[in-house]
Protein backbone atom coordinates (compact mmCIF):
# COMPACT_ATOMS: atom_id res chain seq x y z
CA UNK A 1 0.00 0.00 0.00
CA UNK A 2 1.19 3.51 -0.80
CA UNK A 3 0.67 6.80 0.99
CA UNK A 4 1.24 10.47 0.30
CA UNK A 5 4.64 11.92 1.25
CA UNK A 6 5.06 14.20 4.23
CA UNK A 7 4.79 17.91 3.56
CA UNK A 8 7.14 20.03 5.67
CA UNK A 9 7.02 23.72 6.60
CA UNK A 10 9.92 26.04 5.75
CA UNK A 11 12.93 26.63 7.98
CA UNK A 12 13.61 26.67 10.86
CA UNK A 13 11.87 23.28 10.58
CA UNK A 14 14.56 20.72 9.81
CA UNK A 15 13.87 17.08 9.00
CA UNK A 16 17.24 16.09 10.43
CA UNK A 17 16.35 17.74 13.74
CA UNK A 18 12.93 16.08 13.78
CA UNK A 19 14.38 12.63 13.14
CA UNK A 20 17.11 13.16 15.74
CA UNK A 21 14.46 14.07 18.30
CA UNK A 22 12.43 11.00 17.39
CA UNK A 23 15.49 8.78 17.72
CA UNK A 24 16.09 10.25 21.18
CA UNK A 25 12.49 9.47 22.14
CA UNK A 26 13.23 5.85 21.18
CA UNK A 27 16.14 5.96 23.64
CA UNK A 28 13.82 7.26 26.38
CA UNK A 29 11.46 4.34 25.73
CA UNK A 30 14.41 1.93 25.77
CA UNK A 31 15.43 3.37 29.15
CA UNK A 32 11.97 2.52 30.49
CA UNK A 33 12.29 -1.01 29.07
CA UNK A 34 15.57 -1.44 30.96
CA UNK A 35 13.79 -0.29 34.13
CA UNK A 36 11.14 -2.98 33.61
CA UNK A 37 13.81 -5.61 33.02
CA UNK A 38 15.43 -4.66 36.33
CA UNK A 39 12.17 -5.20 38.22
CA UNK A 40 10.95 -1.58 38.30
CA UNK A 41 13.11 -0.29 41.18
CA UNK A 42 11.43 2.86 42.48
CA UNK A 43 14.62 4.04 44.18
CA UNK A 44 16.61 5.86 41.47
CA UNK A 45 19.87 4.72 43.07
CA UNK A 46 18.91 1.10 42.37
CA UNK A 47 18.41 1.56 38.62
CA UNK A 48 21.40 0.90 36.38
CA UNK A 49 20.68 2.54 33.03
CA UNK A 50 22.97 1.69 30.13
CA UNK A 51 22.76 4.47 27.52
CA UNK A 52 23.38 3.48 23.90
CA UNK A 53 26.99 3.44 22.78
CA UNK A 54 28.16 5.37 19.76
CA UNK A 55 25.17 7.71 19.54
CA UNK A 56 27.33 10.84 19.75
CA UNK A 57 25.38 12.27 22.71
CA UNK A 58 26.29 12.92 26.31
CA UNK A 59 23.37 11.90 28.52
CA UNK A 60 22.56 12.99 32.02
CA UNK A 61 21.10 10.66 34.62
CA UNK A 62 17.52 9.44 34.08
CA UNK A 63 14.96 12.01 35.20
CA UNK A 64 12.30 10.56 37.47
CA UNK A 65 8.70 11.65 37.81
CA UNK A 66 6.02 10.95 40.37
CA UNK A 67 3.28 8.91 38.67
CA UNK A 68 0.42 8.91 41.17
CA UNK A 69 -2.90 7.06 41.46
CA UNK A 70 -5.07 8.50 44.23
CA UNK A 71 -2.95 8.31 47.41
CA UNK A 72 -0.48 5.85 45.91
CA UNK A 73 2.55 7.06 44.02
CA UNK A 74 5.78 5.65 42.63
CA UNK A 75 8.77 7.14 40.90
CA UNK A 76 9.34 6.18 37.27
CA UNK A 77 12.05 7.24 34.79
CA UNK A 78 10.33 9.65 32.39
CA UNK A 79 12.89 11.93 30.80
CA UNK A 80 16.46 12.48 29.67
CA UNK A 81 18.70 15.48 29.10
CA UNK A 82 21.31 15.12 26.37
CA UNK A 83 23.87 17.27 24.57
CA UNK A 84 25.58 16.97 21.21
CA UNK A 85 27.78 19.85 20.20
CA UNK A 86 25.95 23.12 20.83
CA UNK A 87 22.52 21.43 20.89
CA UNK A 88 20.86 20.38 24.16
CA UNK A 89 17.77 18.17 24.32
CA UNK A 90 15.05 17.54 26.88
CA UNK A 91 13.36 14.24 25.98
CA UNK A 92 10.15 12.80 27.44
CA UNK A 93 8.68 9.32 26.92
CA UNK A 94 4.99 8.54 26.62
CA UNK A 95 2.41 6.48 28.48
CA UNK A 96 3.59 3.03 29.58
CA UNK A 97 2.33 2.10 33.06
CA UNK A 98 -1.18 1.98 34.56
CA UNK A 99 -0.17 4.96 36.68
CA UNK A 100 0.62 6.89 33.48
CA UNK A 101 -2.88 6.18 32.17
CA UNK A 102 -4.27 7.71 35.35
CA UNK A 103 -2.22 10.84 34.66
CA UNK A 104 -3.66 11.00 31.14
CA UNK A 105 -7.22 10.76 32.47
CA UNK A 106 -6.95 13.76 34.83
CA UNK A 107 -8.36 16.12 32.20
CA UNK A 108 -9.60 18.87 34.50
CA UNK A 109 -7.68 22.13 34.07
CA UNK A 110 -5.66 24.13 36.58
CA UNK A 111 -3.89 27.48 36.22
CA UNK A 112 -0.36 27.33 34.83
CA UNK A 113 1.61 28.55 37.84
CA UNK A 114 5.35 28.12 37.42
CA UNK A 115 7.98 30.70 38.37
CA UNK A 116 8.50 33.70 36.08
CA UNK A 117 5.65 32.74 33.74
CA UNK A 118 2.56 34.96 33.58
CA UNK A 119 -0.71 34.94 31.63
CA UNK A 120 -0.27 31.29 30.68
CA UNK A 121 -3.88 30.23 30.97
CA UNK A 122 -4.98 26.79 32.12
CA UNK A 123 -3.50 23.36 31.49
CA UNK A 124 -4.31 19.66 31.95
CA UNK A 125 -3.89 18.83 35.65
CA UNK A 126 -2.38 15.39 35.16
CA UNK A 127 0.27 16.65 32.75
CA UNK A 128 1.34 19.68 34.78
CA UNK A 129 1.41 17.76 38.08
CA UNK A 130 3.68 15.12 36.56
CA UNK A 131 5.91 17.77 34.97
CA UNK A 132 6.27 19.60 38.28
CA UNK A 133 7.58 16.41 39.88
CA UNK A 134 10.49 16.23 37.45
CA UNK A 135 11.16 19.85 36.45
CA UNK A 136 13.89 20.60 39.01
CA UNK A 137 15.96 17.64 37.83
CA UNK A 138 15.62 18.82 34.22
CA UNK A 139 16.57 22.39 35.15
CA UNK A 140 19.55 21.20 37.21
CA UNK A 141 20.88 19.05 34.39
CA UNK A 142 20.45 21.81 31.82
CA UNK A 143 22.26 24.26 34.12
CA UNK A 144 25.28 21.95 34.15
CA UNK A 145 25.73 22.14 30.36
CA UNK A 146 28.16 24.50 28.62
CA UNK A 147 28.28 25.92 25.11
CA UNK A 148 24.59 25.39 24.34
CA UNK A 149 23.12 27.43 21.47
CA UNK A 150 19.82 25.60 20.97
CA UNK A 151 17.48 23.72 23.31
CA UNK A 152 15.22 21.20 21.60
CA UNK A 153 12.29 19.70 23.49
CA UNK A 154 10.71 16.50 22.27
CA UNK A 155 8.36 13.76 23.37
CA UNK A 156 5.78 11.28 22.17
CA UNK A 157 2.18 11.06 23.40
CA UNK A 158 2.17 11.88 27.14
CA UNK A 159 5.83 12.88 26.66
CA UNK A 160 4.82 15.44 24.02
CA UNK A 161 2.45 17.02 26.54
CA UNK A 162 5.19 17.06 29.18
CA UNK A 163 7.42 18.86 26.67
CA UNK A 164 4.60 21.30 25.92
CA UNK A 165 3.95 22.04 29.61
CA UNK A 166 7.68 22.39 30.12
CA UNK A 167 8.27 24.86 27.28
CA UNK A 168 7.20 28.10 29.06
CA UNK A 169 9.02 27.00 32.22
CA UNK A 170 12.28 26.16 30.48
CA UNK A 171 12.21 29.33 28.38
CA UNK A 172 11.80 31.37 31.56
CA UNK A 173 13.95 29.44 34.01
CA UNK A 174 16.60 27.33 32.26
CA UNK A 175 20.05 28.78 32.94
CA UNK A 176 21.01 28.80 29.25
CA UNK A 177 21.71 32.36 28.07
CA UNK A 178 21.23 33.32 24.40
CA UNK A 179 19.62 30.01 23.49
CA UNK A 180 16.97 29.46 20.83
CA UNK A 181 14.12 27.05 21.58
CA UNK A 182 12.49 24.46 19.35
CA UNK A 183 10.04 21.66 19.95
CA UNK A 184 9.31 18.57 17.85
CA UNK A 185 6.13 17.15 19.34
CA UNK A 186 5.11 13.62 18.27
CA UNK A 187 1.49 12.46 18.66
CA UNK A 188 0.81 14.97 21.41
CA UNK A 189 -2.60 15.29 23.06
CA UNK A 190 -4.11 18.70 23.61
CA UNK A 191 -2.46 20.20 26.69
CA UNK A 192 -3.98 23.56 27.57
CA UNK A 193 -6.59 26.18 26.79
CA UNK A 194 -6.58 28.95 24.20
CA UNK A 195 -4.61 31.32 26.47
CA UNK A 196 -1.89 28.69 26.93
CA UNK A 197 -1.79 28.09 23.16
CA UNK A 198 -1.64 31.83 22.50
CA UNK A 199 1.29 32.29 24.88
CA UNK A 200 3.35 29.69 23.06
CA UNK A 201 2.19 30.48 19.53
CA UNK A 202 3.15 34.14 19.97
CA UNK A 203 6.44 33.40 21.75
CA UNK A 204 9.98 32.95 20.46
CA UNK A 205 9.94 29.14 20.35
CA UNK A 206 9.30 27.25 17.12
CA UNK A 207 6.90 24.41 17.88
CA UNK A 208 6.12 21.63 15.38
CA UNK A 209 3.35 19.13 16.05
CA UNK A 210 3.81 15.92 14.04
CA UNK A 211 0.56 13.95 13.74
CA UNK A 212 -0.55 10.74 12.06
CA UNK A 213 -4.11 11.51 10.90
CA UNK A 214 -5.04 7.88 11.69
CA UNK A 215 -3.91 8.29 15.32
CA UNK A 216 -6.68 8.94 17.85
CA UNK A 217 -4.48 10.25 20.68
CA UNK A 218 -3.88 13.79 19.29
CA UNK A 219 -7.68 14.23 19.29
CA UNK A 220 -7.88 14.00 23.09
CA UNK A 221 -8.86 15.63 25.31
CA UNK A 222 -11.69 16.95 23.12
CA UNK A 223 -11.41 20.63 22.23
CA UNK A 224 -14.59 21.13 24.27
CA UNK A 225 -14.48 18.91 27.35
CA UNK A 226 -17.39 18.49 29.72
CA UNK A 227 -17.85 16.19 32.68
CA UNK A 228 -20.07 16.34 35.74
CA UNK A 229 -17.92 18.99 37.39
CA UNK A 230 -16.49 21.27 34.73
CA UNK A 231 -16.63 22.74 31.22
CA UNK A 232 -13.18 23.39 29.77
CA UNK A 233 -11.70 24.22 26.38
CA UNK A 234 -8.55 22.70 24.90
CA UNK A 235 -6.48 23.92 21.94
CA UNK A 236 -3.45 22.51 20.13
CA UNK A 237 -0.21 24.49 19.92
CA UNK A 238 2.26 24.99 17.09
CA UNK A 239 2.49 24.17 13.40
CA UNK A 240 0.83 20.89 12.47
CA UNK A 241 2.71 18.46 10.21
CA UNK A 242 0.22 15.78 9.29
CA UNK A 243 0.79 12.47 7.55
CA UNK A 244 -1.46 9.46 7.00
CA UNK A 245 -0.27 5.94 7.83
CA UNK A 246 -2.71 3.14 8.60
CA UNK A 247 -1.38 0.31 10.78
CA UNK A 248 -4.72 -1.45 11.28
CA UNK A 249 -5.09 -0.80 15.02
CA UNK A 250 -5.37 2.03 17.54
CA UNK A 251 -2.05 1.00 19.08
CA UNK A 252 -0.32 0.59 15.71
CA UNK A 253 -1.37 4.00 14.44
CA UNK A 254 -0.06 5.63 17.63
CA UNK A 255 3.14 3.59 18.01
CA UNK A 256 6.18 5.81 18.18
CA UNK A 257 8.80 3.69 16.46
CA UNK A 258 6.71 1.86 13.85
CA UNK A 259 4.58 4.87 12.87
CA UNK A 260 6.16 8.22 13.78
CA UNK A 261 9.84 7.36 13.65
CA UNK A 262 9.32 5.33 10.49
CA UNK A 263 7.48 8.22 8.79
CA UNK A 264 10.26 10.71 9.56
CA UNK A 265 12.89 8.24 8.34
CA UNK A 266 10.87 7.54 5.15
CA UNK A 267 9.10 10.85 4.38
CA UNK A 268 8.40 9.95 0.75
CA UNK A 269 6.44 6.86 1.82
CA UNK A 270 5.47 7.17 5.50
CA UNK A 271 3.20 4.11 5.53
CA UNK A 272 5.59 1.26 6.06
CA UNK A 273 5.08 -2.49 6.18
CA UNK A 274 1.88 -3.34 8.04
CA UNK A 275 2.14 -6.45 10.26
CA UNK A 276 -0.28 -9.21 9.28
Amino acid sequence: MTSKPLYFPPAPFDLGDALTCSNLVDIAYAMYAQWLQQGKPHDPHCFRWQPPAGAGFRFGAPVWGNSQVLAFHDLEPFALVAQRGSDAYAIFRGTESPEDWYVDARCEQVPYQLPNVTDAGYVHKGFVDLYQSLRLAVLDQLASLAGVRRLLLTGHSLGASLAMVGMPDLMANAALPAVSFLQYNLAGPRTGDAAFASLLNSGPANIYRIVNSCDLVPDVPPSVFDDLTCHVLYQHVGDAITFTAQYNSVVGNHDHHASYNYALAHPEQPQGPVPS
